[in-house]
C-alpha cells in the first residue's frame, strides 16, 4: 500500500534543533526523507537515528534544486516540507495525517502557519503562511534558489490553506548570529539574474535586518512599484515593513502616511493600527497611542493579524502598560501588565516591569505575597528563572529577595555559588567575593560568569569598585563573539573610542546596577563618559 504522508527535509550542521524536530514527527509520517547539503556536525548521525532515508547532496547555492531532490525520493501521495529548526505538536499533526485519508483537501498545494519565535528568548511571535503540504504526482516541484516557492509544471496548481501551524524558532536572536542567514539570502538574492518583484521584496528585508535602512527602503520602493497585485500577501508585509523602516530612519510623517493609507485599503488587518500605535509611543505622543491601543482592544474581535497573533492584545497591553507608568495610572498599570503575562507568561521583561512597579509602591511584605501566590507556583517557572528576573529588577531589596533560593536542590553548584557571590556583592561584602574568585582558574570563573546570575556585568562592576588588576587583564583575556575592549579601554584607561551598540547596552547594564547599589565612585567615572556615548543611550542612562 501506498504511504500517505512522507516528510522531507534539507539540513546543513543543525545538530542542535534536529532532534526536537524528529521527535515531533517520528511515528506519524510514514516515512522520513533527510538530504544533507554538507554537514561537518553530527547532524546525518542524528538523522539515522530516526530513518534510513538520508542522502547526500552537493550544495549549489539553490534550496529549491535541494528541496526537489528530497522530494524525488519520496513515495507518499502527500509530500510535507519541514526544517530542522521547525517543529509540530504532535497530536496536530496526527489529527492532519487522518484528514489526508478520510477528507483528502481538494487543493494540490497547502499552505500552513508558520508560527516563528523572535527575540533573545522567543517572547514574541510573528505569522506568516507558507506552502508546505503538497501532492506527490511529479508535476509539483520547487522554484527559485532562495525563499522558495512551489508550482505545478502546467500552472494548473490548485492553491489553499489549512488550519495547521508550524513552530518555528529559526529566528531567535543567538540563532539568527550564529547561522548568519541575512547575509547568505542577500548574497543568493542579489546574484539572481532574473529578478521578479518579490525579489526586491525580500532584498529589502535582508537589508532590513543588516541595518542598511536607506538599502531596504528602496528596495522596498521599487518592490512595490513592479507589484502585480495590491493584496498579494507579500505586498501587505512590505507596506508594514516600509513604514516600520521609514521610522527606524527618523522619516516618521512618510511612515505615518502609508500606515493611515493602509488603514483604509485594509479595515480589518490589525497590523497597520498597531504600527502606527508604536510610532506615537516613540514620539512621546502618548495619548495618541494610548487611544490607538485602546481601540484595539475594543475592536479585537473584530480584526485579525497577517503579522504577529501579538498586535492583536498582548503588544498593546505591554504599551498601555508602560503609558499609564508614566501618566501615575499605577492601578491600571499593573492590570495591563498582569494581563499582558496571562497570555505570554514567558516573557521576562514584562516580569521585571511588573515587579519593579510593584517594589516601587508595595511593602516587601506585599511582594513577597504576590511572587509566592502568582510567580513560584507557576509550572513554567523555575528558582533560577525566578532569580534572574529578581536581580534584573533596578531594587536592592528586590534583587535580595533572590537569596531565599539559596542551596535549593533544583540549582547546579555553580549556580548556587554564582547567586551566593551576587547577594555577597548586593550585601556589599567585595572582599568575600573576591576571595572566592582569586581561588578559581579563568575557566572556572567563565564557568560562573555564564550562569548570568553572577554575571560579566557584576564582574565589570566588581573591578571597577576595587581596582583590582588581576581582575582587570582577565576581562580582557574573555572572549565573546563581539569583542568588548573599546567598553574595557573607556571604563578602565579612559581611553574613548565609539563603542559598538553592545557595548553601550553593556554599559548601560554595569551604570543601572552601580546605581542599584549606589556605588558612587563608579558611577562618578561613567558619568564622566557620558558625552562619548550616543543620544540614545545618554537619553537611557538620564531615565534610570
Amino acid at each position: 500500500m501506498k504511504p500517505i504522508l512522507s516528510i522531507c527535509m534539507i539540513v546543513k550542521n543543525e545538530e542542535k534543533v534536529l532532534s526536537r524536530c524528529l521527535d515531533s514527527i517520528s511515528g506519524i509520517a510514514d516515512e522520513i526523507i533527510i538530504v544533507d547539503t554538507g554537514s561537518n556536525d553530527q547532524s546525518k548521525e542524528i538523522a539515522l537515528r530516526y530513518t534510513n532515508n538520508v542522502y547526500d547532496f552537493e550544495w549549489v547555492d539553490d534550496f529549491s534544486k535541494a528541496r526537489n531532490y528530497a522530494a524525488s525520493k519520496a513515495t507518499g501521495e502527500w509530500i510535507f516540507a519541514i526544517d530542522a529548526d521547525e517543529f509540530v505538536e504532535r497530536e496536530s499533526f496526527q489529527k492532519l495525517k487522518v484528514e489526508l485519508v478520510e477528507k483528502p483537501p481538494k487543493f494540490n498545494i497547502i499552505g500552513v502557519q508558520i508560527v516563528s519565535f523572535v527575540g533573545q528568548n522567543g517572547e514574541n511571535t510573528s505569522l506568516n503562511y507558507h506552502e508546505r503540504l503538497y501532492k506527490n504526482n511529479g508535476d509539483i516541484s520547487y522554484y527559485r534558489n532562495v525563499h522558495e516557492i512551489l508550482a505545478h509544471v502546467d500552472s494548473k496548481e490548485n492553491k489553499g490553506t489549512i488550519d495547521f501551524q508550524l513552530f518555528h524558532s529559526g529566528y531567535l536572536a543567538d540563532v539568527m548570529n550564529e547561522k548568519n542567514k541575512f547575509e547568505r539570502n542577500l548574497n543568493l538574492l542579489l546574484n539572481k539574474k532574473e529578478k521578479e518583484p518579490m525579489d526586491y521584496f525580500f532584498i529589502g528585508n535582508e537589508y532590513r535586518n543588516l541595518e542598511e535602512l536607506d538599502k531596504a527602503i528602496t528596495y522596498y520602493q521599487k518592490a512595490y512599484t513592479l507589484k502585480p497585485d495590491m493584496y498579494l500577501d507579500w505586498v501587505k508585509k512590505l507596506l508594514l515593513y516600509l513604514a516600520e523602516t521609514l521610522h527606524r530612519s527618523k522619516r516618521d510623517e512618510e511612515a505615518l502616511e502609508i500606515l493611515e493609507s493602509c488603514e483604509k485599503i485594509y479595515p480589518n488587518l490589525v497590523d497597520f493600527k498597531f504600527y502606527k500605535g508604536a510610532i506615537y509611543f516613540d514620539k512621546k505622543q502618548y495619548k495618541r497611542s494610548k487611544k490607538i491601543f485602546e481601540d484595539i482592544l475594543l475592536q479585537k474581535g473584530n480584526l485579525v493579524s497577517d503579522t504577529s497573533i501579538d498586535f492583536l492584545e498582548l503588544s498593546p497591553l505591554r504599551y498601555l502598560g508602560e503609558i499609564y507608568e508614566k501618566e501615575n495610572e499605577l492601578h491600571k498599570a499593573v492590570q495591563s501588565y498582569s494581563k499582558a503575562l496571562s497570555l505570554n507568561e514567558s516573557d521576562d521583561k514584562l516580569w521585571i516591569k511588573l515587579i519593579t512597579l510593584l517594589g516601587k509602591y508595595s511593602s516587601l511584605k506585599d511582594l513577597s505575597d504576590f511572587l509566592n501566590n502568582n510567580m513560584v507556583n507557576k509550572t513554567t517557572m523555575n528558582p533560577v528563572r525566578i532569580s534572574k528576573i529578581l536581580l534584573s529588577v533596578p531594587i536592592i531589596n528586590v534583587q535580595k529577595l533572590s537569596r531565599s533560593f539559596l542551596d535549593n536542590p533544583a540549582l547546579t553548584t555553580s549556580e548556587n555559588e554564582a547567586l551566593l557571590m551576587k547577594n555577597l556583592q548586593l550585601d556589599e561584602c567585595s572582599e568575600e567575593v573576591i576571595d572566592t574568585l582569586i581561588k578559581k582558574n579563568p575557566q572556572e570563573i567563565v564557568s560562573l560568569l555564564a550562569t548570568g546570575i553572577f554575571s560579566i556585568v557584576d564582574f565589570i562592576l566588581l573591578t571597577l569598585n576595587t581596582k583590582n588588576s588581576v581582575f582587570e587583564e582577565f576581562l580582557y583575556k574573555i572572549k565573546y563573539d563581539q569583542p568588548l575592549e573599546n567598553l574595557y579601554n573607556m571604563l578602565f584607561k579612559k581611553k574613548n573610542k565609539k563603542l559598538t551598540i553592545l557595548e553601550e547596552n553593556f554599559f548601560v547594564s554595569v551604570f543601572k546596577q552601580a546605581v542599584v547599589l549606589d556605588s558612587k565612585e563608579v558611577l562618578s567615572v561613567m558619568n564622566g563618559r557620558k558625552s562619548f556615548l550616543s543620544k540614545e543611550t545618554r537619553n537611557k542612562l538620564n531615565k534610570i
